[in-house]
């Protein structure tokens, strides 16, 4: 095995991402750095947050309000 040099994290990272973008051409580099990216913030908690009104009775007459409006 190769006696590597020691690089940070961020240049690892860059690295690895020049080698994979190379081998795997952009589309498919995108594709499966996809799968691997972490987001950001809580998904939970801002779920809770944007639907906190919402009642089964609210959701079900917004959808007859919307069916009413959009029959043509």
């Amino acid at each position: 095995m190769k006696n590597e040099p020691y690089q940070t994290d961020a240049q690892l990272h860059q690295q690895v991402f020049q080698l994979l973008s190379k081998q795997l051409g952009a589309a498919n580099f995108i594709r499966f750095i996809q799968h691997y990216e972490q987001g950001n913030g809580d998904y939970t908690k801002d779920r809770e947050s944007w639907q906190a009104g919402y009642t089964v009775d609210s959701l079900a007459d917004e959808i007859m309000r919307w069916k009413e409006q959009n029959q043509g």
